[in-house]
């Protein structure tokens, strides 16, 4: 949801600075080595998703956080607690839909059949992760608020879902034309003082007929009354399932947890991103619905 703070970035769809504001801070994939590619990789597999989302990129580029986190909540992840948990509570979630799409305005806005399955494939992957992502943040508040659990675990027998197929990759505003660009930043909010993109509208920005019907379906949503019942609702419902997830772990790392600075900053990022991943669901939901299927060639 676009902040206060977007506002001083951009004005109605004019960007005030001169060059882009610097992202949030992230550990990219392809730069990720040691313990921290092989966390990488066990997120990608046990969220079913073939990426790293930015929250956990994020965590990465502070020392030691994202290996405490991962390890703290390891056993709930690949037991599939935490994932199944999101997923059911995500099938309630729903905003009133958008009007569909039609083949002819596809086809006006240069969008082939290749084109169609790979947006569709974006909304379905963050249909998939952000779930996964709530509910992983509210178990790490949990933990980072002072929970102590010594719980009697849970059993590894879960197989998680096929991963999803490639994304096209985070389009990079910098490298965007000015228009282009400006209609990307109407999606901007901030995390850590910084400018940031949910990755689901810089992977739609490669088709910037479809960016630009997105922002225009989705900016009166934003604010709607409806909306903000369903993100409070998805964001109350996770908050509430996770102590019991929590309370079944069995213990924390043996590692020192992050010191009072950085977990002020990972609970107020956790805290965003508990905004923002109902989005990513609803919205997700929304343009799945909106566009028709791939038809089989």
């Amino acid at each position: 949801m676009p902040s206060a703070d977007t506002q001083r970035i951009i004005q109605g769809d004019t960007i005030v600075a001169s060059q882009p504001q610097a992202l949030l801070a992230e550990l990219s994939e392809d730069a990720a080595t040691g313990r921290i590619a092989e966390i990488y990789d066990k997120i990608r597999r046990f969220s079913g998703v073939p990426y790293v989302s930015s929250l956990q990129r994020y965590l990465a580029t502070m020392p030691g956080v994202l290996e405490w986190a991962w390890d703290a909540v390891r056993p709930a992840m690949v037991s599939g607690a935490i994932p199944e948990t999101g997923w059911r509570l995500a099938r309630s979630v729903r905003l009133s839909p958008a009007a569909p799409i039609d083949q002819a305005t596809l086809r006006a806005w240069g969008i082939d059949s290749g084109a169609l399955a790979a947006i569709r494939n974006i909304a379905e992957n963050f249909v998939r992760v952000s779930p996964v992502n709530l509910m992983t943040g509210a178990c790490l508040a949990q933990l980072l608020n002072g929970a102590s659990p010594s719980g009697p675990g849970f059993p590894n027998t879960w197989t998680p879902p096929a991963m999803l197929p490639p994304m096209p990759g985070n389009a990079d505003p910098a490298s965007l034309p000015p228009d282009h660009r400006a209609v990307l930043m109407r999606f901007a909010t901030e995390v850590d003082g910084r400018p940031f993109l949910p990755a689901l509208y810089r992977q739609i920005a490669h088709w910037p007929a479809v960016l630009s019907w997105l922002a225009d379906e989705l900016a009166p949503r934003f604010a709607a009354p409806a909306t903000a019942t369903a993100r409070t609702d998805f964001r109350a419902a996770a908050r509430e399932a996770a102590p019991d997830i929590v309370a079944r772990l069995p213990g924390v790392p043996d590692c020192a947890p992050p010191d009072a600075d950085t977990t002020r900053r990972v609970l107020a990022t956790i805290d965003r991103y508990a905004e923002t991943s109902p989005e990513m669901t609803m919205f997700g939901q929304l343009i799945l619905d909106a566009l028709p299927e791939v038809r089989a060639s």
